[in-house]
């Protein structure tokens, strides 16, 4: 970890970098290393920060005495482009460096757990990033497609893109990303036929809620008949029981073969799905079928996963570890700010919010390193994301001067951030299993 970063930050790098973009063109006041240490180390989120805060800061921290408007010139699409190819490079690097401490066997070879996030921007910025149907209307709107290895803790994609290109456009376009013995967890919006597909094309593994346009059958007879629900509800009644595992078909046209685990749901949750799929139903003008509140009732898996790697018994509690996707962007606005802007010159609102990025990735991978290093002496506990970025946000100025020092980075975190840890883990909430027991019991395994 700290050879990547000293790797990424030097001098030599970042000039390099810079050139190739052209950034930099020739010997100026303000060179590469101070403009990406100036914007990533900032204690100010984009909405707080000005170019009086940029000018005195860097008279200040880098004895450089630079005007606010030839600060405001160097927000260039090559000041852009210059700090995406910064970004690109630590996440490839990171690709490589992988982690160092050792792990029990896993089951599968990345738990790649994949959602994105959106947050409005100014309305100026509408062009270029655009909103959609009813969200933010008039506005503008900037999303981020991301994905990471539960495993590894490895960033593995990471994009701006418009709002306008939903997920289900990304999971077709992203197939290649897969590969053999994955176990892929995404939210609903990514699912269709041509992604679940794909997955088994490429010898990977999914584990996903059944979508509503996705048509279930089972083979009779060597016949393919669509499931009667009103059958499988009666059963439930009758019966008594807390879950149902079928071996099913999806779509009659792919003929996809998957486990489908069925596990009912409280009759309060129920009531409050119903009331919000009605109400949306309503806006639309239409109803809700029969079929659809039978299958409300319950929470529907499917996955290719076999039995003897997946018991129906965990599935739900895998499913769960999705969410964990969704504590990083908590992180990342709770902790980071990324989602706070205000209206300024396009070149620098882009600049600043990759720069943000870059930091949550330089936390990302100190918080990787103090989680893995707990995990390894004992599997079932792990580090809260949420209160290690609390922590480290107050050392940015720290960092700053450091970065690029592989050994003073490493006695820093030696004596500043090793100790805390025993005060970062994460706390066990009642009725509910930390994903790092859900980890340690179902995918550290031998397969």
């Amino acid at each position: 970890m700290c050879t990547s970063f000293k790797t990424c930050f030097s001098e030599e790098v970042l000039d390099q970098l810079a050139r190739k973009t052209k950034f930099i063109k020739r010997k100026g006041i303000l060179d590469a290393k101070t403009f990406v240490k100036l914007l990533i180390f900032n204690t100010l989120d984009q909405s707080q920060l000005s170019l009086l805060d940029l000018k005195l800061d860097l008279q200040s921290h880098f004895d450089c005495n630079i005007s606010r408007e030839a600060i405001h010139k160097r927000f260039t699409p090559e000041a852009v482009d210059f700090l995406k190819a910064l970004l690109a490079r630590l996440l490839e690097l990171q690709l490589k460096s992988g982690n160092n401490f050792s792990s029990p066997a896993k089951a599968f070879n990345r738990l790649c757990l994949k959602d994105s996030t959106k947050f409005s921007i100014p309305k100026e910025f509408s062009e270029t990033y655009p909103s959609y149907g009813n969200f933010h209307k008039q506005g503008a709107l900037m999303n981020i497609q991301y994905e990471y290895d539960l495993l590894s803790g490895n960033w593995t994609s990471f994009e701006f893109t418009k709002a306008t290109r939903n997920d289900q456009k990304d999971s077709r376009e992203t197939l290649d990303n897969i590969d053999k013995n994955d176990l892929h967890i995404r939210d609903l919006g990514y699912v269709t036929m041509i992604y679940l597909e794909g997955v088994v094309e490429r010898e990977a593994y999914f584990l996903n809620r059944l979508p509503t346009t996705i048509n279930v059958y089972g083979l009779k007879n060597n016949e393919y008949h669509r499931l009667n629900w009103k059958s499988i509800d009666k059963a439930f009644k009758n019966k008594g029981m807390d879950q149902m595992e079928l071996d099913v078909v999806l779509s009659k046209k792919y003929k996809l073969g998957s486990r489908m685990i069925i596990i009912p749901i409280p009759n309060d949750v129920y009531k409050e799905r119903i009331r919000k799929a009605a109400k949306q139903a309503k806006s639309k003008g239409c109803q809700l079928t029969n079929e659809y509140k039978i299958k409300a009732r319950y929470n529907i898996f499917i996955t290719n996963v076999p039995a003897d790697r997946l018991c129906v018994q965990d599935v739900a509690q895998v499913y769960r570890l999705r969410w964990q996707v969704e504590l990083v962007f908590k992180s990342w606005k709770s902790g980071l700010a990324v989602h706070k802007t205000k209206r300024v010159q396009k070149n620098r609102f882009e600049c600043q919010l990759i720069a943000r990025i870059i930091w949550a990735l330089i936390n990302w991978r100190l918080y990787q390193s103090a989680n893995l290093a707990t995990r390894a002496a004992k599997p079932d506990t792990g580090v809260s994301i949420l209160k290690f970025n609390k922590q480290t946000n107050k050392h940015a100025l720290i960092l700053r001067e450091i970065i690029e020092d592989a050994s003073r980075l490493k006695n820093w975190v030696k004596e500043k951030i090793i100790p805390l840890l025993p005060y970062l883990l994460i706390e066990k909430k009642k009725g509910k299993t930390p994903h790092c027991e859900i980890l340690s019991r179902n995918i550290w395994k031998l397969s």
